[in-house]
């Protein structure tokens, strides 16, 4: 890749260009340093894990190769904010080096003398047309920069090291209040293009010392980068082909039921989908709600085994082996690791960003850009062989944000009910839920409203009032409610039973409700988890009748 297009890359990537310019200055420096901190870990971290061995030292890893490209990134985006245009600080670089090799002071000498007499006159040579090349690739400047490297080896490494340090806090200096600029002389105070030159020297020499070309360090960086922004086609659907019975619903409903205080079910087209959730730990944290994820999988991957086999959807009508891979055992097993990676890591990021409140849900990934690269990189190589590593990044950035705002409404609600649109790729909320079970009436009640209720009767809440105004069944929300309060057995006239419950209608008279306090309380000891009602609509009053339902299997003994 050419370093003029690269730059134009890092201009359209970035997601703070809108920001005023000082701002955008702060940001690159600090992001520049902190990379350069992530590249000496990543470093250290390797050649102390394998016991500072002189064999292995120079071999990539995934980590230090991004870190590389992210150095570079920031790089280009420093360059671009302080010069306000395009500045090709790599060809500065070699100009300044062909000047400083070329001088007669005791400081060229003293260079000239640390150089294979060889690779200096190559050196010269190629950096006397150099810069006036446009159309050079990064390669090409890698190559010639290299052949300036005054050591080699674990040594070189060790320099850059420590001078990419030193490099970052000269680039810092213009940070420090003008009383700390006297006092701290050893910051050397340069312009900053030549500092950036002389950081790209540096991450280019450890580029090469580990065998890695500078064109794939940026072209892998653009990719990782792109995740993001470039959003291009939908990966087909992976049950595209197959017989319907053996798909995924293109648009379906879970209704996720609070049973009892630490304990929830799914429900799906009336029936339990699996076992009942709970959270399997000492602390209410609510993981019991984490299967909102794998919803949200489904929605933008098409993807779930663990979903697929409850549902009973697995693919078994051809002899292709796709059940046994794709929707066992070892499958499912890795759907779960990918969950609880997503909440682990979710889970950090919202403590480092400061959002999370004792005794309250977290909201994990509170904001998408928290979703590193890093994690998506470690997902896809779980699920290498399946068939969802086809999917994309961003898809699969969508799916952990979608899913981990749809775990934060659920663990707040407790209850509630979410509608997945295959075809358009998304997932909804909302806190009433509608499980539609057959089962067994364990409380009947009555209730009334008139048709003009007045203004005063406070049966519904104004978020209630709303929607059915909307609708255009106030009268028949209000007396579903008093039936559905009669049917627990509750004073239907109580002002504070009214705002323990809430009601919506649906199409053919199904109902959603939401309880809390007394009222939740009174259902779970009846067991019942679902409402059926009824109208008659008089002269001027409508009457519900409401049924209380439990499922059959809550009544066994």
């Amino acid at each position: 890749m050419r370093p003029i297009d690269y730059d134009v890359f890092v201009q359209t990537t970035s997601q703070f260009g809108t920001k005023p310019m000082e701002e955008q200055r702060s940001i690159a420096l600090y992001g520049l340093v902190g990379e350069i901190g992530s590249l000496v870990a990543a470093v250290k971290k390797k050649i102390l894990a394998e016991g500072g061995e002189d064999t292995r030292w120079d071999q990539p890893n995934d980590e230090i190769k991004e870190e590389l490209g992210d150095a570079l990134w920031y790089c280009y985006s420093i360059a671009r904010v302080i010069n306000g245009c395009y500045f090709d600080f790599l060809a500065g670089n070699i100009a300044t080096v062909r000047a400083e090799i070329g001088n007669g002071d005791e400081r060229a000498q003293t260079i000239a003398t640390s150089l294979d007499p060889a690779e200096r006159g190559a050196f010269l040579e190629g950096a006397q047309a150099f810069p006036t090349r446009a159309d050079y690739v990064f390669a090409d400047y890698q190559q010639l920069a290299f052949k300036t490297a005054r050591t080699g080896g674990r040594e070189l490494l060790e320099v850059c090291l420590a001078l990419l340090w030193q490099l970052g806090a000269e680039l810092l200096r213009v940070t420090l209040p003008q009383l700390e600029i006297t006092l701290n002389k050893n910051v050397a105070d340069r312009p900053a293009n030549v500092v950036l030159s002389e950081i790209a020297w540096h991450l280019s020499a450890m580029a090469s010392l580990y065998h890695l070309s500078l064109d794939d360090v940026v072209e892998t960086n653009c990719a990782k980068v792109s995740f993001r922004s470039a959003r291009g086609a939908r990966t087909p659907l992976h049950d595209h082909d197959r017989d319907p019975k053996e798909q995924f619903p293109r648009s379906f409903d879970v209704t996720f039921v609070r049973i009892a205080p630490q304990k929830s079910r799914m429900y799906f087209e009336g029936r339990p989908l699996g076992d009942d959730l709970t959270d399997n730990f000492y602390d209410d944290d609510g993981y019991r709600f984490h299967d909102v994820i794998h919803l949200a999988l489904i929605a933008h991957l098409g993807w779930s085994p663990v979903v697929r086999g409850l549902m009973q959807r697995k693919r078994k009508s051809r002899a292709d082996r796709v059940d046994e891979v794709e929707d066992g055992g070892r499958a499912k097993v890795v759907e779960e690791l990918v969950i609880k990676a997503v909440h682990t890591e979710g889970d950090k990021q919202a403590k480092a960003a400061g959002r999370c409140v004792l005794g309250k849900p977290t909201r994990l990934f509170p904001e998408r850009t928290l979703i590193n690269f890093k994690l998506l990189k470690t997902l896809r190589a779980y699920v290498d062989g399946l068939e969802v590593a086809k999917n994309t990044f961003w898809e699969w950035e969508d799916a952990i944000f979608d899913g981990c705002d749809m775990f934060f409404k659920l663990s707040n609600e407790k209850q509630g009910t979410v509608h997945v649109d295959l075809d358009a790729r998304t997932l909804s909320f909302t806190p009433a839920v509608c499980p539609a079970i057959q089962g067994i009436t364990v409380g009947l009640g009555m209730g009334a409203a008139m048709l003009q209720p007045a203004p005063e009767d406070l049966v519904l809440s104004p978020v209630e009032q709303a929607w059915a105004a909307g609708q255009n069944r106030v009268a028949e929300t209000a007396a579903a409610k008093r039936a559905i309060l009669d049917a627990l057995g509750l004073d239907r006239e109580s002002e504070q039973l009214w705002s323990e419950i809430e009601v919506r209608l649906g199409a053919g008279n199904v109902i959603y409700v939401k309880t809390t306090g007394t009222v939740q309380k009174k259902a779970w000891q009846l067991k019942a988890i679902d409402y059926k009602v009824a109208f008659i609509c008089g002269p001027t009053e409508l009457t519900c009748t409401a049924a209380a339902v439990a499922d059959m299997t809550d009544m066994l003994p």
